[in-house]
């Protein structure tokens, strides 16, 4: 008599899922075992693991010819996560596993050749999928770690084929239930903050861009402290709450990877020489890559002339969108990736201190040099900070530093003053200023009332376009949030509706400071003196 089981499992494409019928059918004929269902490589030789694993974990194999379906058809399977469903199938349709245990109950893992089951691959996208079903899941302990933020009494985890037998019969007590991972944030990117010496400028537009959420290009020679204030980003940023906890660690799932501190914002820095597809994702099966890595976090491009065109130029539209669609001839997927730019630069070739007396550089040589990142790119940078060499006493240590010369903040107040301005311009808006729609930001900008002439002369004299003059706007707005944090440091807690924003003239002014940047021959230049002398 034939006999048949159905078994349901998933199948992922990026942070999409599907839903798969792993449908088995003995029958009789020559021994042998048919995997069909348009299923890859690594899913059809399961037959042979599947095979060993149920005879070593103390189950006999059917006798006759055993036909494995993974349907619906059209869909690509690929990976070796179909190793369990495929082994439970087999058990059920030859009446060594009950039937009825398996309604409503989805199954990923690999099986090893003695019946252990092994990590498998963007298991924490199918867990939220299945979690949203309201179905019970069986899953290797290996998987165990990434499940713990869905944190769900229907996640059942085992460490061999005999386990999940066992309790699918009854014989074996439902496993604990998974607390969600809470985790303490490691101290070194404040360890390298403080031994940061001098370079004011860069930390106080260090702290408006993670107030704001704002992109930030550091320009100076060598040695300077670029790298350092970088890192320093992703310390000062807020924990990120539960939603984007899940957000992150189901890129770094579908990527194949696993974050050792969930709460804190990711930090990327991949090497210059990167590919495009390395940079932007894709594969034979859609894969997140560093743009999307980065997500609701930082992503720092060292050395940025010496990407490659390509590479960069791939940074475009996800900065204004929030995502990268990856689009290929079998599929089309897309992926978050709401991160913060932070490059860094040396003013010319040579890399050295850039004056006139010591770059050996011609002007040719430079103009070259800085045209291999893109003016589009370029604009899309909200603040634009030289990062200069120090002087003999400041590098000397000589002089003590100033609580007054860097605004009068430690690494502490620092992070407490970033994570308030977050919080109020969540309340008062729904996301960061960087973020905010532009309906919402021209509303802004007719609150405050300042003088139409001052404005009319301000993108005259700098040639602004609108994109130029509204990323004004937003990094004024997040000065203006940082001050009123400063003098308002005795509340904590924030509405939309009692605070008010007031944004001023010398806020537009220190944005511009920010926005002024212009390249002249050899050197970055801000260009103040003719704007006030035609005021």
């Amino acid at each position: 008599m034939n006999r048949s089981a159905c078994v349901l499992s998933r199948t992922a494409y990026g942070l999409e899922t599907h839903l798969v019928h792993v449908e088995c059918h003995l029958s009789g004929g020559l021994p042998g075992t048919t995997i069909v269902g348009l299923a890859e490589g690594a899913v059809r030789e399961a037959r042979d693991r599947v095979k060993s694993a149920i005879r070593s974990s103390g189950f006999s194999y059917p006798v006759g010819h055993i036909t494995i379906n993974l349907a619906p058809s059209h869909l690509s399977k690929s990976g070796s996560g179909f190793d369990l469903p495929i082994a439970i199938a087999i058990l059920a349709a030859s009446d060594q596993l009950p039937s009825d245990a398996l309604e409503q109950t989805e199954f990923i893992g690999e099986l090893g050749l003695f019946g252990e089951l092994r990590k498998a691959h963007n298991v924490l996208t199918s867990a939220a999928s299945c979690y949203q079903r309201g179905h019970r899941l069986f899953l290797p302990q290996a998987n165990g770690h990434e499940v713990r933020l869905i944190a769900s009494d229907t996640f059942w985890t085992a460490a061999s084929l005999l386990e999940v037998a066992e309790m699918l019969c009854g014989k074996r007590q439902k496993p604990p239930a998974l607390v969600r991972a809470i985790e303490a944030g490691d101290e070194k990117h404040r360890q390298t903050f403080e031994q940061i010496i001098g370079q004011y400028l860069a930390k106080r537009a260090l702290t408006i861009a993670a107030a704001g959420g704002h992109h930030m290009l550091m320009i100076g020679p060598p040695g300077t402290g670029k790298t350092m204030l970088a890192q320093c980003l992703a310390g000062l940023l807020p924990d990120l709450d539960q939603q984007r906890v899940l957000e992150v660690a189901t890129v770094y799932s579908a990527y194949g990877s696993e974050r050792k501190h969930y709460r804190r914002p990711p930090l990327r820095s991949p090497h210059h020489s990167i590919s495009p597809a390395a940079m932007g994702g894709g594969g034979q099966t859609p894969t997140p890559d560093e743009i999307s890595l980065s997500h609701c976090g930082v992503l720092f491009l060292d050395e940025l002339p010496h990407f490659k065109p390509s590479a960069l130029d791939l940074l475009r539209e996800p900065i204004e969108t929030g995502e990268i669609a990856i689009a290929r001839a079998s599929y089309r997927t897309s992926f978050p990736c709401r991160f913060q730019l932070i490059a860094a630069m040396n003013p010319c070739p040579a890399g050295r201190t850039c004056k006139e007396h010591t770059c050996r550089c011609t002007s040719s040589q430079v103009q070259r040099y800085q045209s291999r990142v893109s003016g589009p790119l370029l604009d899309r940078i909200d603040l634009h900070v030289p990062v200069p060499e120090l002087d003999q006493q400041t590098m000397l240590n000589l002089e003590e530093e100033k609580p007054e010369d860097s605004g009068g903040m430690s690494w502490e107040e620092a992070r407490q003053t970033i994570v308030r301005a977050q919080e109020r311009q969540t309340a008062r808006q729904g996301c960061l200023n960087a973020h905010m729609h532009t309906q919402d930001l021209i509303r802004r900008m007719q609150q405050a009332d300042l003088d139409t002439s001052y404005l009319t002369r301000i993108t005259e004299h700098f040639e602004l376009s609108m994109r130029n003059y509204h990323k004004l706007w937003r990094i004024a707005l997040t000065l203006a949030d940082l001050a009123w944090v400063g003098e308002n440091k005795e509340l904590t807690e924030f509405n939309g509706s009692s605070d008010e924003l007031h944004v001023k003239e010398s806020h537009l002014l220190e944005a511009l400071s920010f926005r002024a940047m212009q390249w002249s021959g050899r050197y970055a230049t801000i260009t103040w003196s003719s704007f006030f002398r035609t005021g």
